[in-house]
């Protein structure tokens, strides 16, 4: 597969409500991820865990489309732009706007850097 079918298939299986087992199948062990502030988490089960606690405190998604795709299969570079509309638990809702550039090697994702915009609806 190239990188830019495994970013496809990644952000697929995202909207299908398939986090876990997307992460686990296309993160590498050792990945490292860069937030928008500069926040790094490293490690694939570091990551899971950030993700589960960000799920636990949304109450709905009611939007999300993902706008381009784009990969350099040379480099093993992809890239995703994307929304979400999210509904908190506490009554907030966002509009989150991302994209996220991922460098591959052996078929996973050994690093995820994000540049995003929060927006309060």
């Amino acid at each position: 597969m190239t990188c830019y079918e495994k970013v496809k298939d990644l952000y697929t299986m995202l909207e299908e409500g398939k986090l876990s087992e997307a992460k686990e199948e296309y993160y590498h062990d050792e990945i490292m991820v860069i937030q928008a502030d500069g926040k790094i988490r490293k490690g694939k089960k570091e990551n899971l865990d950030y993700d589960k606690n960000f799920i636990k405190n949304i109450q709905e998604i009611y939007g999300d489309k993902i706008i381009a795709i784009t990969s350099d299969e040379n480099r093993q570079i992809s890239m995703i732009e994307f929304w979400i509309n999210i509904k908190q638990k506490d009554g907030t809702k966002l509009m989150i706007s991302e994209v996220a550039i991922q460098q591959w090697e052996n078929d996973k994702i050994i690093e995820e850097r994000f540049y995003e915009r929060k927006k309060t609806l």
